[in-house]
């Protein structure tokens, strides 16, 4: 952040920018309002006791909270901030900054979660202010046009939504046509570890500064229970650290992101995927910079191009929609499934000996680190999740609490849509379920394929199937592995 003349505020009154810790943009609008004054930082310990979040999540958000605020100190900007210790609630700290300096207007970018803006508005209304909202830049559609697009898309599938992003952003375009004329690649990118073994880059090194140093001795005190070891926090803070990850991924990772990036290994957590997500849903990236990043690459195959160009233009902007277009996701339960999720899914303690080996592997690695790539989100984790029977709203609770990326926003459609299936068709157009041949073939988790297909994993999937016949016969794509499971029972 630059130095900047100062007007000061035209009116003569004294507003305030709230920087919300989701939108921690090193070119906030806010930073060149001249009517804004002093910026307010409210770290409230509610949001972070309303479900037990993993410590890296915590320190993730304060951290960055705090290098911001530091930033703007840093070329002579005021600001004050509600900190953790105080105690206080989110509206309760919000509040108290305002009646404290004596603020006449306050100011706040639009938070994607829904019910921020009402309260904010609500809060402004009460204790007199006036109020000015700047559109939210998390991501590269404005919400006008999403909600138009939904409008106009009762079915709203993904695809059809990927491929008017395309044609509206120009991104792998070539005139009127995809580049090399495909939309996509996934027919080339669905490719497992190759057995001979493969150089897989670590991810950048990062030294904690000073503040981040004193956020993890916080949290650790505060949230002793959390899941997560905050001494072993392990992401970017600062737009810098994170543009800096986005150049490694571009450099070292990306070419190789197609044909693997549905494929997993016990021992590799990370592969060849970006990481980036954490920083693109807190604003230390944006997705135009992002975009520009990896398509100004050279000597990158286009479908590991193309496929990372679809996670981010395509899939995040369309969970974002479905959100906002679909409301009635969150409470959805296709299945009637009821089961809670026991206590070890928090804490690692007493999982059972009997848990499939990549459920175990995968929640593990979680538990230690906050994260897991989109394919064992969705094909360990959530097809276990649905295979056992786990009530949908208990495992989008699960994942919220325990992913350093989890909102609100991407985890409704994400989890209750796409991995559980709760809106019976929505998001997603089948069940994302398998038995364990699928995981194996993009795994090895077992010891033989045939192991796999005599593991429990498999014999949970035509339980399920079973079960749920009666549904799942709505799905013309279900029509195969339901004839199977007819044949495996002998009818």
């Amino acid at each position: 952040m630059r130095p900047r003349a100062r007007r000061g505020c035209q009116d003569g009154l004294v507003k305030a920018a709230l920087i919300l810790g989701t939108q921690q943009f090193d070119a906030h609008p806010a930073f060149d309002d001249d009517d804004i004054d002093v910026f307010f930082f409210v770290e409230s310990p509610a949001v972070f006791e309303r479900r037990p979040h993993h410590a890296h999540k915590m320190v993730l958000i304060l951290s960055a909270m705090r290098h911001t605020a530091a930033a703007l100190e840093a070329t002579g900007r005021r600001v004050e901030r509600m900190p953790l210790a105080e105690g206080r609630g989110f509206a309760d700290g919000v509040r108290q900054l305002v009646r404290t300096h004596g603020i006449d207007g306050l100011a706040w970018m639009s938070a994607t979660d829904r019910g921020v803006d009402a309260r904010l508005r609500r809060l402004c209304e009460e204790e007199g202010l006036r109020s000015r909202v700047y559109p939210d830049a998390l991501f590269l559609t404005p919400a006008a046009e999403l909600d138009d697009w939904f409008a106009g898309h009762p079915s709203a599938r993904m695809e059809d939504f990927y491929r008017w992003q395309r044609r509206r952003t120009g991104v792998l375009m070539d005139g009127a046509k995809p580049a090399a004329g495909r939309w996509n690649f996934d027919a080339d990118n669905r490719e497992p570890l190759p057995k001979g073994g493969i150089d897989i880059p670590p991810l950048p090194p990062l030294e904690h500064d000073d503040i981040t140093r004193e956020v993890i001795s916080e949290i650790a005190e505060r949230f002793p229970d959390h899941p997560g070891d905050p001494a072993r926090f392990w992401l970017p803070v600062t737009p810098d650290e994170a543009r800096g990850w986005l150049a490694d991924f571009v450099a070292r990772r990306l070419a190789q992101f197609g044909p693997y990036e549905d494929a997993m290994a016990a021992d590799e957590p990370f592969l060849f995927h970006s990481i980036l997500s954490p920083a693109l849903n807190i604003g230390l990236l944006t997705v135009d910079e992002v975009i520009e990043a990896a398509t100004d690459a050279e000597g990158v195959p286009l479908n590991s191009l193309e496929g990372f160009v679809r996670q981010v233009i395509g899939w995040r902007e369309y969970m974002r929609g479905a959100y906002r277009a679909w409301p009635h996701l969150r409470d959805a339960n296709h299945f009637a499934l009821r089961r809670e999720l026991d206590s070890w899914w928090y804490d690692g303690v007493g999982i059972p000996e009997d848990l499939p080996v990549p459920v175990r592997t995968v929640l593990e690695r979680v538990l230690a680190t906050g994260y897991a790539h989109h394919i064992e989100r969705l094909m360990v984790l959530g097809n276990w999740f649905l295979l056992q029977g786990y009530a949908p709203r208990a495992v989008f609770e699960w994942f919220s609490a325990l992913f350093v990326d989890a909102y609100e926003w991407v985890m409704v459609p994400n989890v209750q849509g796409m991995s559980q299936y709760a809106d019976g068709g929505g998001v997603a157009t089948k069940p994302y379920i398998s038995g364990g041949a699928y995981l194996q073939r993009m795994g090895s988790w077992w010891p033989t394929q045939k192991a796999a297909r005599e593991s429990t994993f498999t014999t949970a999937y035509w339980d399920f199937l079973e079960a749920h016949e009666e549904r799942l016969r709505e799905n013309h794509r279900m029509a195969v592995p339901l004839a199977q499971m007819r044949k495996r029972h002998g009818e």
